[in-house]
């Protein structure tokens, strides 16, 4: 008898993980594939404008209220939760095609759980994504930021994709944002001051890290961003951060 019951438990694990499996896939293609679709649509209603400062990414970028965290700049939230790479590159001719002044990109973390099968493959699409700016989009400036941390068994992950992305920056000649090491816990995860279930941001998340970009923000000259210049301006300022 206690081999049919190890038998049995066994098999309810199975079919259980199986269930979630599934489950997981038809929650993609029941929710996420028509957010996207609507969020795509909504954005080619209401388009990015040359000088624009623009925001591109999955639900964390979503997350953030761009326009109220940098009220002086003229500033394009289009973050959709749940995009990977494969994502942002079928919808990337509507920021490329009107010349925004800068992108600051971060996408990536939904790759590992359901992005393309190989993380090369991703690696690939994200490296297209910062090329396809430079042809499309020569003068607008490119920040590539680091994944953030999440949960600690991703930690192997998401560190091993901030060294791709630190290589694409570095062979691309875009600017590198390093994110994840003011987030990380000393496990490995985010820090629970900055975030509630181990992947999206508090309030204090997005202070953080609106301090973390500023500095970088304040490198596009305000004639490129839709500002005149003021007698402070300064386009030789560098970060001080990252």
């Amino acid at each position: 008898w206690l081999l049919r019951l190890s038998v049995v438990l066994n098999l309810m694990v199975v079919v259980a993980l199986t269930w979630a499996w599934l489950s997981r896939y038809d929650f993609i293609r029941a929710f996420i594939y028509p957010m996207h679709e609507r969020k795509v649509s909504f954005f080619e209603s209401y388009p990015v404008n040359t000088g624009d400062i623009v925001f591109l990414g999955d639900s964390i970028t979503e997350g953030g209220e761009w326009a109220e965290m940098f009220p002086d700049e003229r500033v394009k939230n289009r973050g959709i939760g749940g995009d990977i790479t494969t994502g942002v590159l079928a919808r990337l001719h509507q920021i490329t095609a009107v010349q925004p002044a800068a992108i600051f990109i971060k996408i990536g973390t939904n790759d590992l759980t359901h992005g393309p099968e190989l993380l090369s493959t991703s690696y690939s699409q994200y490296r297209e994504i910062v090329n396809r700016i430079k042809a499309e989009s020569p003068a607008t400036r490119i920040y590539l930021q680091s994944l953030l941390p999440r949960d600690a068994e991703y930690k192997e992950q998401v560190e091993a994709y901030n060294s791709e992305i630190e290589v694409i920056a570095r062979e691309t000649g875009s600017a590198y944002i390093d994110l994840y090491s003011h987030f990380v816990d000393t496990d490995g995860s985010i820090r629970n001051t900055f975030s509630n279930d181990e992947l999206h941001l508090h309030g204090a998340g997005y202070q953080l890290w609106q301090q973390l970009i500023t500095p970088y923000l304040e490198t596009i000259p305000p004639q490129d961003r839709g500002k005149s210049p003021s007698p402070g301006d300064s386009v030789s300022r560098r970060p001080s951060l990252g």
